[in-house]
């Protein structure tokens, strides 16, 4: 069966939230394993065996060549620019001094989502005027362009399930009620909302600059906008709808603050509302359609200013 779009939509979240927290070992072991998953035998996953390390070498695909040295970002942590440009300089020239013959080219992979340091392009320039070997950089963009061309079977395994439209068109309550339930323990008291939920409007996904698939996403999960709507409305407190749309506008003013992307914003608040790991097809449904419901609520994410001031 084809997979849907709605269902690669969904994969991409989960890829972006998958490659992001994926620190230290942990990016290089998700690296290999999409490499694997795509390449097969022709990609081999290389680990240092006690004292003699791993020669500058992570991962090797015998056509062409290409050796694969991985930087996973570490946790809480800021990426170090001397540390970074001081490890592609030593790991180019510890691959190039004990590979040999068999380097042919030589790819610096990493997970920095919002790009690499300009002093990096510069060391990545200076290591291409050798003139000894190929040199390149492997960031999230390029493993995503592999991930997406992979079969449905190989992406559940990859990265767990992704809800179809069917499922969209089955939004279960009690998982929007499980959800904002886990979120009363952190929202405080406020003021009731008012308005009734209209489809999400164009102008304001693209006003607010979201990638793609988060725009084909919302719109899709506006459907259940209502529903959501008419769940607060008749919850026993009666201002669990003001409560949750309080709360979340204070975690979007909190995000927007990081400087994050709109893609990296919603990311974020899916996350908190979903929880960190594979996530049921029933629970992204109901997560995306309360984000959307709060989205046209224009409680998270800005309206635009003509519409504002009218």
């Amino acid at each position: 069966m084809t997979m849907q779009p709605i269902q690669r939509w969904q994969y991409r979240v989960t890829f972006d939230l998958k490659i992001r927290s994926a620190y230290g070992v942990a990016f290089q072991d998700f690296f290999s394993t999409v490499m694997e998953a795509r390449y097969l035998s022709d990609f081999i996953r290389v680990r240092p065996f006690g004292s003699l390390g791993d020669k500058g070498c992570d991962g090797y695909r015998s056509t062409g060549g290409q050796v694969f040295q991985c930087y996973g970002k570490l946790e809480d942590a800021a990426p170090n620019v001397a540390t970074i440009v001081k490890k592609m300089g030593e790991d180019y020239q510890l691959a190039g001094g004990h590979l040999g013959s068999i380097m042919k080219e030589w790819h610096f992979a990493h997970n920095l989502v919002n790009g690499l340091p300009v002093e990096a392009v510069q060391k990545i320039e200076e290591l291409k005027a050798l003139g000894l070997h190929v040199v390149g950089t492997f960031g999230p963009a390029s493993i995503w362009a592999i991930v997406e061309e992979l079969p449905e079977n190989t992406l559940f395994s990859l990265l767990g399930p992704a809800a179809t439209a069917e499922d969209n068109q089955n939004l279960k309550l009690e998982e929007v009620r499980a959800l904002t339930d886990s979120l009363m323990t952190t929202i405080a008291a406020g003021g009731a909302i008012s308005g009734e939920i209209k489809p999400v409007p164009a102008d304001k996904l693209t006003f607010n600059q979201l990638p793609g698939h988060w725009i084909q996403l919302l719109t899709a999960a506006s459907s259940n906008g209502p529903h959501v709507q008419r769940y607060f409305e008749h919850h026993p407190n009666v201002e669990m709808g003001a409560l949750v749309a309080r709360e979340f506008s204070s975690r979007y003013q909190a995000l927007k603050q990081e400087a994050l992307s709109p893609g990296e914003i919603m990311d974020a608040l899916y996350e908190q509302v979903t929880g960190i790991g594979s996530v049921t097809a029933v629970r992204q449904v109901a997560a995306q359609a309360l984000l959307a419901y709060l989205f046209d609520a224009c409680d998270i994410f800005e309206d635009h200013p003509a519409k504002v001031g009218a």
